[in-house]
């Protein structure tokens, strides 16, 4: 019981990471650009705040409030990091620019949407979470209306052309913790035989590949580690990522060869975030020996409330700031208690370019 509930607290979303200044996005862009083979790729996005750009709503998201965003766009624009995230980093890496929000969707030029879309909601899962907000499925069924509605067609190879990212999982078992209405292992087959329904159903949309996000660990959001004062993952965290995983890549060999095309390819950001976490590196304009000399800890926030009943980007009510922002923000690997930093990110998608490259075959 005691091991169930330790589980149990830390499983509140997943982890990750990165950092890069604006010029450096832009030239990086350039060099993917190539990457473009077919001129209508498009990249869609479906999953949580690790994706998320700005759907999430104002009034409910600290991804709209101050310091998110400082690094890049230099104010809070909806991203729940200081910068950017997976879903910039992948973009780039496609040579397209990074999707439009499907919330503001109305509110740019038609040019704007070229890109392709976010739908990824902050907070939600497969299933319906404690957060609120539209599941995949639900996330799936407006991108299902849009193509109904002649914005994106599937004439022309423009939707079978394009590439789809899906990060989400992390929220179902802050869900499923929540309740306890089923076994552990259950619970996670439940959620990995949905996830597999609704990667399916976006593949017989007309999207050629489609990449799935892993788990990253659990047990080293700084959430988790706060316990640990920052100086461990827990391991027994961990275990719940690493279960879900394994049956995750089972379910999508499964597709794979249903498909025969090798359709799915899954982002280890487990091995990716551990990485990075245990051998910090490819930090913005620090060595090796400065990062150990400035005695950053990688497990440590960037952002954090200035007591336990405030978190970053909390303020009271005569609008005065109730958190702190530590001092080298594009060293840090996390931004706050569970999202990973511009830094961060970048780390991650470091790790994983050899698995975006299988998007090409």
């Amino acid at each position: 019981m005691e091991k169930q509930t330790a589980i149990a607290s830390s499983c509140f979303f997943l982890l990750y990471i990165a950092t890069f200044t604006v010029a450096e996005v832009l030239e990086a862009h350039h060099h993917h650009h190539r990457h473009n083979r077919h001129g209508s790729m498009k990249l869609f996005v479906f999953g949580d705040s690790y994706v998320d750009t700005g759907n999430t709503g104002k009034s409910v998201s600290a991804s709209w409030k101050e310091p998110y965003g400082i690094n890049f766009p230099g104010k809070p624009a909806g991203r729940f990091s200081d910068g950017f995230v997976l879903t910039d980093y992948i973009a780039s890496f496609l040579g397209v620019g990074s999707p439009v929000p499907y919330t503001l969707r109305k509110f740019v030029k038609k040019s704007k949407l070229e890109s392709g879309m976010n739908f990824a909601y902050g907070g939600t899962g497969v299933f319906d979470t404690v957060f609120g907000g539209p599941n995949l499925t639900t996330q799936i069924d407006f991108f299902q209306q849009l193509l109904e509605q002649k914005l994106y067609s599937t004439k022309n190879d423009v939707v079978n052309s394009s590439i789809a990212l899906v990060s989400v999982a992390g929220n179902d078992y802050a869900a499923y913790f929540g309740n306890h209405t089923e076994d552990f292992a259950a619970a996670t087959k439940s959620i990995i035989k949905q996830l597999a329904v609704d990667l399916e159903r976006i593949h017989g949309l007309g999207v050629r590949k489609i990449a799935v996000t892993a788990i990253g660990p659990l047990g080293c959001l700084p959430r988790m580690t706060s316990f640990l004062s920052y100086q461990n993952c827990s391991e027994v965290a961990n275990l719940v990522s690493i279960f879900h995983n394994q049956i995750l890549r089972q379910k999508v060999e499964e597709l794979n060869k249903e498909t025969k095309k090798s359709s799915f390819v899954i982002l280890d950001l487990y091995n990716a975030s551990l990485s990075a976490i245990m051998l910090p590196k490819h930090h913005q304009g620090y060595s090796t020996l400065q990062i150990n000399s400035l005695q950053i800890n990688p497990l440590k926030p960037c952002c954090v409330g200035v007591s336990k009943e405030y978190s970053c980007g909390s303020v009271d009510e005569s609008g005065a700031k109730k958190y702190i922002v530590c001092d080298k923000p594009k060293l840090s690997f996390f931004w706050d208690t569970i999202h990973p930093s511009q830094n961060g990110w970048h780390e991650v998608y470091s790790a994983i370019k050899s698995s975006l490259r299988q998007l090409y075959l």
